[in-house]
């Protein structure tokens, strides 16, 4: 990915406008690799270079002008549910990152070398889990999925 606003602004562009994927997004939003099947907003949104509200709006201008259907739905509302996460996240600080996580839990968790490798380099034999993490280790973006 490239950074800053204007890559940001040029992929919205390009996603909603340019290849007219919107309509679609929410048949293809559960796909695994590749450059098209989802709106990969996440890196700028993450940064600071392109704005949820201006997302949204760029959403509802999108049902003004060609189509209002599920997908365009799920892309606002996936837009809050990252809200959500944000708040939640400031609400429970560090404690995500906790073992017993925000609900100070005592579950005790193993380590083993092995899996933990297998893991990281997408062999785990769990065809989900090892999609996204390919992805992730091939081009830095990993599926929400």
């Amino acid at each position: 990915f490239k950074g800053g606003e204007s890559a940001a602004l040029a992929r919205v562009k390009e996603y909603i406008w340019d290849k007219d994927l919107l309509k679609a997004y929410f048949e293809t939003r559960n796909g695994m690799i590749g450059g098209d099947y989802s709106t990969k907003f996440a890196p700028w949104l993450a940064h600071g270079n392109l704005s949820p509200r201006y997302v949204a709006n760029e959403c509802h201008k999108y049902e003004k002008e060609r189509i209002a259907n599920k997908s365009t739905y799920w892309v606002v509302f996936e837009l809050i549910w990252r809200d959500f996460f944000k708040f939640f996240a400031l609400k429970n600080g560090n404690k995500i990152f906790f073992e017993g996580g925000t609900i100070d839990s005592d579950k005790r968790w193993g380590f083993d070398n092995r899996h933990f490798t297998a893991w990281k380099e997408g062999r785990t034999g769990y065809p989900l889990i090892d999609a996204n993490m390919r992805e992730l280790a091939g081009t830095g973006f990993m599926s929400n999925r």
